[in-house]
């Protein structure tokens, strides 16, 4: 039965808020830790990440050494891809939810599921030399007060698992800023009709370009479809397509743009020299001339933009190696304009939170509030793909247990 009192109060069972609690309860058995999740199941995001594999955390990864330490005090062996992508042994998130869960009871967590923190208040020293603050939880008539308080609510993607950015507005109305928050690692619309490519998935390196810039690229497998592009070089270029002060996010999309390298392990001239050849054999039909090198339907779709279907340009008959060229270039640097960022449904983490200049990050405690602990997705950090967000999550949920501890 939930207590009115407790020494710490954790405000969400994910990953950070799970292994705070694990954390502080071994360190000070004595304490009363109690963690309140909103939804009827604990670490329901957790479950799903990975496909179900559970990629833990990646071996370039933070504070790599801690994170490992405590996976291996709650029973979770490790393994290694090609691309230093951490997982269970198993590959089973359950498992890791489970073994998570029993080791916060078995020191003493207590944990109460659908108990949804409605607002919350810091008592200030003059009204309690304590300090504090009191949790309204909805139902309950009387607030319960905690010593400290851990805001582990998560971000505001997969919004099914609870995760609907409620940390944001509990950390404002304490005083902290929030910066504009925006979905990130998730597909990224384009305003090209691209129906026909539903379902191509091709290797290329991806550049995100902003105002004709390139801020940043990634080489990887992209994934078409009927509006948008994906794959996990997409949703890393994603993180950094950010909403611009003053204008509206619709108009903040125009400034940038994907652009594709579809041979990524030759030059322009280089393909354009190929493609020369084959057309003396083959003529002018592109789609056969670029047989081997893309999808067919890739083929199709550079074949049949404005132009590549004629043998004439503008009235003048254009040679092979001038046509070659042309091919070559849109191989090499096909464009898309951005259109929008797929939403909160799909998107892995959020982008922007609390800012980290307001949070001890080696203690997670607040600088503004005394007593106050900020963990996991509710701060501004996202990382790329493979395990660094939750990387993230298992750190700055160990630091604040530590901290709280001192």
């Amino acid at each position: 039965m939930m207590k009115n009192e407790y020494d710490v109060v954790i405000i969400g069972g994910g990953v950070s808020g799970m292994t705070a609690a694990i954390t502080l309860k071994r360190a000070c058995p004595e304490w009363d830790v109690a963690v309140f999740e909103k939804k009827d199941v604990f670490l329901k995001k957790l479950s799903m990440t990975g496909n179900g594999r559970c990629n833990i955390s990646n071996v370039n990864c933070e504070g790599l050494d801690e994170v490992k330490d405590f996976l291996k005090s709650v029973g979770i062996s490790l393994r290694c891809d090609d691309e230093g992508r951490l997982y269970p042994y198993s590959e089973d998130a359950k498992d890791v939810c489970k073994l998570l869960i029993r080791s916060a009871e078995n020191c003493g967590v207590e944990l109460y599921s659908e108990a949804v923190a409605e607002k919350l208040e810091a008592i200030p020293f003059s009204s309690d030399p304590r300090g504090g603050f009191n949790i309204f939880i909805e139902g309950d008539e009387e607030p319960v007060y905690a010593e400290n308080l851990v805001l582990a609510t998560g971000g505001k993607s997969y919004a099914s698992c609870g995760t609907t950015g409620d940390g944001y507005i509990f950390a404002r109305r304490l005083g902290h800023s929030v910066s504009k928050l925006a979905p990130a690692l998730t597909a990224i619309e384009v305003a090209e009709n691209i129906k026909a490519l539903k379902g191509v998935r091709t290797k290329a390196r991806a550049y995100l370009l902003k105002d004709g810039e390139v801020i940043c690229s990634e080489p990887g497998e992209v994934q078409f479809r009927e509006d948008a592009l994906s794959g996990i070089c997409i949703m890393n270029l994603s993180r950094y397509i950010k909403p611009l002060k003053g204008i509206s996010p619709e108009d903040s999309f125009r400034h940038y743009e994907i652009r594709l390298d579809l041979t990524p392990d030759f030059s322009s001239s280089e393909i354009a020299e190929l493609l020369a050849d084959r057309m003396r054999v083959m003529g002018y039909d592109t789609t056969y001339a670029l047989k081997g090198l893309v999808k067919e339907e890739l083929a199709s779709y550079v074949a049949r933009k404005e132009g590549v279907f004629f043998a004439r340009w503008n009235g003048k008959e254009i040679s092979f190696e001038e046509m070659a060229a042309f091919l070559a270039d849109e191989l090499s640097d096909l464009h898309f304009t951005v259109k929008g960022l797929k939403g909160w449904n799909e998107a892995q983490v959020t982008s922007g939170g609390v800012s980290l200049d307001e949070v001890d990050e080696n203690t997670m405690e607040s600088k503004i509030v005394p007593g106050l602990f900020i963990t996991g997705e509710t701060l501004d950090y996202d990382g790329p793909c493979g395990g660094y967000n939750l990387n993230n999550a298992w750190l700055t949920g160990i630091r604040a247990g530590k901290g709280l501890a001192r």
